[in-house]
């Protein structure tokens, strides 16, 4: 039995939703604050597996990103409520990021689908885009993380909002580089 996207969309999106609100009721010490976070957060870990289950082909890459979720979920359960053993979901969780980057530039950058009978200024034109397509994504994930990072004073070990902030202005000025010479070609 296949359940279609729409309706698992529809599902994260109330689950992250009922997260936020839970977030909000955690912060101004509302009653009902635990139960929300509970359900927003296997709302979130379901939906995202049902999504791992009705993709097909599945890659390492999605794999990853299964489990990258389920330990970042655990990781943030385990820190907002303050329990025990939450350093372990936290390693885990860094350890599966650097491995889904990794991947995720593996598969960009290295792996290319029926490219053969691609003449070779089309071929670079289309690396350049998808550099600059991978270029702009680490641009505004550091900006607008490392803002976050810095409104809230948070520091994950050498990573704090000054090192995503300079990470993705680089990345802007990279990714400017690369269309302006793409555009004069």
């Amino acid at each position: 039995m296949a359940i279609s996207k729409q309706k698992v969309k529809l599902f994260l999106s109330l689950s992250i939703a009922i997260a936020i609100f839970g977030i909000l009721f955690k912060i101004m010490h509302w009653p009902f604050a635990m139960v929300l976070l509970l359900c927003g957060c296997a709302g979130i870990a379901l939906s995202y597996a049902l999504r791992f289950y009705n993709k097909q082909p599945k890659r390492l890459l999605d794999y990853t990103k299964l489990l990258l979720l389920i330990f970042f979920l655990f990781h943030y359960t385990f820190k907002i409520f303050h329990w025990s053993y939450g350093s372990i979901f936290t390693r885990l969780t860094q350890i599966f990021l650097v491995i889904s980057v990794l991947l995720y530039i593996r598969d960009v950058f290295f792996i290319e689908p029926n490219q053969e009978n691609i003449d070779p200024p089309e071929k670079m034109k289309r690396k350049n885009e998808t550099l600059s397509y991978f270029l702009y994504g680490i641009a505004a994930f550091g900006i607008i993380v490392g803002a976050q990072f810095k409104i809230l004073h948070w520091e994950f070990n050498f990573i704090n909002g000054n090192v995503l902030l300079a990470i993705g202005l680089l990345a802007v000025i990279a990714s400017l580089f690369i269309s302006t010479n793409d555009t004069e070609a």
